[in-house]
């Protein structure tokens, strides 16, 4: 700060009220400091600019710097009730971990009726955010134009999202081989996949990519041919799919479609036919599979987040970074007749 006053032949009181856009310094005195600040790369760090509002007004003690949880589902509230138990324990973990690394969590809807990009964008900075983590997206390709220098960015999940940001996602790759293993292990040779194909499209196929690779190395086992419908499947569609290829057991992408499809027309699970699913809600719960730890996810993306904060960070990344976490494996109850 003493180096911008410095530059701009001003005290560093007016290099503070200028940074903070205070009425009591001249509009043009104010632009010519920011622009400094912008050509020295400053940046106030968020728990020093706490402390000093704290030092102006002692009364209303140290506020915890903000971070905005975006919530990027096309319906209000659609992150904090998504269907998907993975998806709402991502907002669960985010807030968690902010409140142990001392920041606070304010949540927000990208598609706020009347609220454009830019206009998102100055409310958030206007109330001194200076991170931003975007939520998983229903969109399976979202594009946002957020005015990206002003802020530290980090993304959950894998929609195809534009431009391209550092992110955290699950290991797709590697649950697709665990379950590879997991059901050779209990006596199942032909699995029979089944994942709306859009998805399956975001994840870079990873799923099926961890599943054929490593059912090519376990000796006599086959990956029948995949379902992959456009949309969730519906009960005729998963049995003629299965009459036709005949597998014995199928692996769900989605947390438990196949299972109250099935249930639906009077198939018994897994007394007829064996499911699993890539998405399993719990460890310990009844449905066998993957389970991919939302609150895991959530926490590390806080992390990236706040170390990049700290080192003053902002903007599109040169080069993105994928943080993935590996899926663990639950029996569960409805793999039971392997």
């Amino acid at each position: 700060m003493r180096e911008v006053a410095l530059r701009a032949k001003v005290s560093t009181s007016t290099v503070s009220l200028a940074l903070r856009n205070s009425p009591l310094v001249a509009e043009e005195t104010r632009r010519r400091i920011r622009a400094l600040a912008e050509q020295l790369r400053y940046k106030m760090h968020p728990f020093v600019a706490a402390h000093m509002r704290s030092r102006r007004n002692p009364q209303a003690g140290v506020a915890a710097p903000v971070l905005a949880l975006i919530d990027t589902q096309r319906k209000r509230h659609g992150w904090r009730d998504n269907r998907t138990t993975m998806v709402r324990d991502m907002l669960v973990g985010a807030k968690a971990q902010a409140a142990a690394r001392g920041y606070e969590t304010r949540e927000f809807w990208l598609h706020e009726p009347g609220l454009s990009h830019a206009r998102f964008s100055a409310m958030m900075h206007a109330r001194g955010i200076p991170g931003v983590l975007l939520g998983p997206s229903s969109d399976l390709h979202l594009e946002l134009d957020l005015d990206w220098e002003k802020f530290s960015v980090v993304r959950l999940g894998s929609a195809r999202v534009s431009p391209l940001l550092h992110r955290v996602v699950n290991d797709h790759y590697q649950s697709g081989a665990l379950t590879a293993a997991k059901i050779a292990e209990l006596g199942f040779r032909r699995p029979m996949f089944v994942v709306r194909d859009p998805l399956s499209e975001c994840h870079d196929r990873r799923w099926e990519a961890g599943l054929q690779i490593a059912c090519e190395h376990i000796p006599g086992m086959r990956l029948v041919p995949s379902l992959l419908p456009q949309c969730e499947p519906d009960a005729p569609e998963i049995l003629r799919w299965f009459k036709r290829h005949r597998p014995d057991v199928i692996i769900d992408g989605a947390e438990r479609n196949v299972i109250v499809q099935l249930r639906s027309v009077g198939v018994r699970v897994p007394e007829d036919v064996p499911v699993l699913s890539l998405c399993a809600p719990e460890m310990g719960g009844p449905i066998s599979g993957c389970v991919q730890d939302g609150h895991a996810m959530g926490a590390a993306t806080i992390d990236l987040l706040i170390a990049m904060i700290e080192r003053n960070e902002t903007g599109i990344p040169a080069m993105p970074v994928t943080l993935s976490n590996n899926s663990m494996w639950n029996p569960g109850e409805t793999l039971r007749c392997g």
